[in-house]
């Protein structure tokens, strides 16, 4: 199988640079795999997990982290723009839980009365506490 480059770049860090047999991503179309040779494009990303399968790994060998959104580009090599993406090992599943308990009582309590740009803050933060605890605890879509 052939490679292809690729980068995952956040604003404050080069995240990830390596040579890969296959990414998964979630864009807001749903899960997408890209791989070398793969048609040139540029896609928006929803907040999801990563999977990648790294140059020669073996077929069911991931290195798989938790991407809050952002976008993918694919030419001869695979460029990801993101605010935030965190290996599954370097998440803190007690802030997660923190975050997801502080997200869920806010919903309760607003839903009916909330600003919905507030609402919608809520269920973004939400949304990336789940996807977090489930790369963290390996609960993930993927194999």
């Amino acid at each position: 199988m052939n490679s292809v480059k690729l980068e995952i770049v956040t604003p404050s860090k080069l995240f990830y640079r390596g040579e890969v047999d296959l990414v998964i991503v979630t864009t807001l179309e749903g899960d997408e795999g890209f791989m070398a040779g793969h048609c040139w494009g540029c896609k928006l990303l929803d907040i999801g997990e990563l999977w990648i399968q790294e140059k020669g790994a073996a077929k069911n060998e991931w290195r798989v982290a938790a991407l809050s959104g952002g976008f993918i580009e694919i030419k001869e090599s695979i460029l990801i723009y993101t605010d935030a993406v965190e290996w599954a090992e370097d998440i803190d599943m007690e802030r997660v839980l923190s975050e997801k308990a502080k997200a869920e009582d806010w919903l309760t309590e607003h839903q009916d009365d909330g600003d919905p740009n507030d609402i919608m803050k809520a269920k973004i933060m939400l949304a990336k506490a789940l996807t977090r605890s489930n790369v963290a605890s390996g609960s993930t879509r993927h194999h």
